[in-house]
């Protein structure tokens, strides 16, 4: 194992107990203790936590055993790592390879759908996040359908549009004074917009009401004015998500999951949504098995 020039994850950190005992903190919170040797050990993540610190005297045993457990967690890291941003640093240690979707290709770029206060927040602060914003919709490029209100027809066009060219889809909008981020779409494997506005229409007590709703004029709903500090929210939520996605992290970005943050009480929920069957959008209606021949003797009886 070749460690030279490697450094201490920045994030993780280490506390002595006593005299004996150590633990080492991870920020996914599955935490070390050590019952023996905490000077030793002290002294050696001392020493790993910058290059530069040479003047720590290190028990040589001590420090090959640590490093090959720390290397094993990956909280081994270059030197300059420190330089990469701290969220992307954390999302990196998350280690959540198993949690990923396959795509043909993870998107490398965003293209918007939609314009206004949202929009333009979304698109400076993925900017200052050195992510690639294209006018292309291509199949390298995810799609950021994103309104000031709750604009169903908007949503709804820009969700069959996304299905039908197989391209990945994010939602954001601000609707009934919360921000609503989701589902993010994935043609053929995930519920689409479709199957959340359907599943919620069927399991409401007041479908008409409902219906009239999400058929409405978009004018009559309530509009995104922002200020400081939702605008400073709006920003991290949207690029958290964006990003989780562009790394592959699906099971952070929670496909076919819509997700509503209160921006007062600070509640965050998360509503599941199962793919619908007989959805009109992303339901494969063009292979439906053929009718029995009993069935067609049956129709014309």
């Amino acid at each position: 194992m070749d460690t030279q020039n490697l450094i201490l994850h920045p994030d993780t950190d280490w506390v002595k107990i006593d005299e004996n005992r150590i633990q080492l903190r991870q920020p996914d919170g599955t935490h070390i203790t050590f019952d023996k040797h905490a000077t030793d050990i002290s002294n050696a993540l001392t020493a790993l936590r910058s290059t530069e610190m040479n003047d720590v005297s290190v028990d040589e045993d001590i420090m090959k055993q640590l490093k090959e457990l720390l290397d094993s967690k990956g909280l081994l890291v270059q030197e300059d790592y420190s330089s990469v941003s701290q969220f992307q640093r954390l999302m990196d240690l998350h280690g959540t390879s198993a949690g990923k979707i396959d795509l043909e290709s993870i998107p490398t770029s965003i293209t918007f759908l939609g314009d206004g206060k949202l929009a333009s927040l979304t698109k400076e602060s993925l900017k200052k996040s050195n992510i690639k914003i294209t006018d292309n919709q291509d199949s390298s490029s995810l799609i950021i359908a994103i309104s000031d209100q709750e604009d169903h027809k908007f949503l709804r066009k820009a969700n069959a549009t996304a299905v039908k060219k197989n391209q990945p889809i994010l939602f954001f909008r601000w609707a009934q004074r919360k921000f609503v981020i989701g589902p993010f779409v994935i043609p053929k494997q995930t519920a689409c917009l479709e199957c959340a506005y359907k599943r919620e229409l069927g399991s409401s007590l007041f479908p008409d009401e409902l219906k009239a709703y999400s058929t409405g004029d978009a004018k009559n709903s309530p509009s995104y004015e922002g200020g400081l500090v939702l605008d400073n929210m709006a920003s991290a939520l949207i690029t958290r998500h964006i990003m989780t996605i562009l790394d592959g992290n699906y099971d952070l970005a929670g496909p076919s999951n819509i997700v509503k943050v209160d921006p007062v009480y600070l509640n965050i929920k998360y509503s599941p949504i199962l793919r619908l069957p007989r959805c009109g959008v992303c339901n494969n209606t063009e292979d439906k098995p053929k009718r029995t021949i009993r069935e067609q003797f049956s129709a014309k009886a």
